[in-house]
């Protein structure tokens, strides 16, 4: 098995984008694996309009969402839900605000009746 040398320069981003929890040890050979698995998803599928055979598979990105606005946090920013418990997500501050999801999305829906009935609240957080 060939050996590289790694400058201390990109372990250190290594470590800092594999996260690790507090005291988890974690070996360099982990932490790449980590941070590879978190930039790109391979995934196998075969291939459709190429000159290769169709059984020859291919490896491609998976499309990542945006991460979502903490909830939480936003709720702790507003005086009149700051004291409620349990206000964690987006679908359960509508619920407490009494507002009908239907479906929908519940911090886009959230936004259009912030819009209407508090228009002084903070704007809900975009994603990404």
């Amino acid at each position: 098995m060939p050996q590289f040398y790694v400058g201390d320069d990109v372990v250190a981003a290594i470590w800092k984008l594999a996260n690790p929890k507090p005291f988890e040890n974690l070996s360099f050979d982990t932490a790449l694996r980590r941070v590879i698995a978190g930039f790109a998803q391979v995934v196998e599928r075969p291939l459709e309009h190429s000159n290769n055979s169709p059984e020859e598979p291919i490896a491609y990105v998976a499309p990542r969402r945006a991460p979502t606005p903490s909830a939480k946090q936003w709720a702790a920013s507003i005086q009149e839900l700051k004291s409620v418990p349990n206000l964690t997500s987006w679908k359960s501050i509508c619920d407490h605000l009494e507002i009908k999801t239907a479906g929908d999305s519940a911090r886009r829906k959230l936004q259009k009746w912030i819009e209407n009935n508090k228009p002084l609240w903070p704007r809900v957080p975009d994603t990404g």
